[in-house]
């Protein structure tokens, strides 16, 4: 299984110094169609996403990846600053699918 960031240039960077996979995304249109190919590689266990593109992964992409268990999407924060507004303990929440 293959671990995946998606961000921007600089952030892929970061994470190809240690082996990581980048896929490197520029705006709105172009995260969604290289997660719909993400989505398709059956070799990718985890999906590292930066945060900026929450909203959009949330309304796209929460029906297919509430059917499966791989890969595993998690959101890191983008090099530009935190644009995930909900606190931790309602992130883990929504990930875990459970009330804390």
């Amino acid at each position: 299984m293959k671990l995946v960031i998606v961000g921007n240039e600089e952030e892929c960077l970061g994470f190809s110094l240690a082996g990581v996979e980048g896929v490197i995304v520029e705006d709105d249109s172009m995260f969604v169609e290289q997660m719909q190919q993400l989505f398709s590689d059956h070799e990718i266990g985890v999906i590292a996403i930066a945060d900026r593109y929450f909203s959009i992964f949330s309304e796209r992409f929460s029906p297919v990846i509430e059917k499966r268990a791989v890969p595993a999407v998690v959101f890191i924060p983008s090099m530009d600053g935190t644009h995930h507004k909900s606190s931790l303990k309602e992130y883990l929440a929504s990930i875990l699918g459970i009330r804390l």
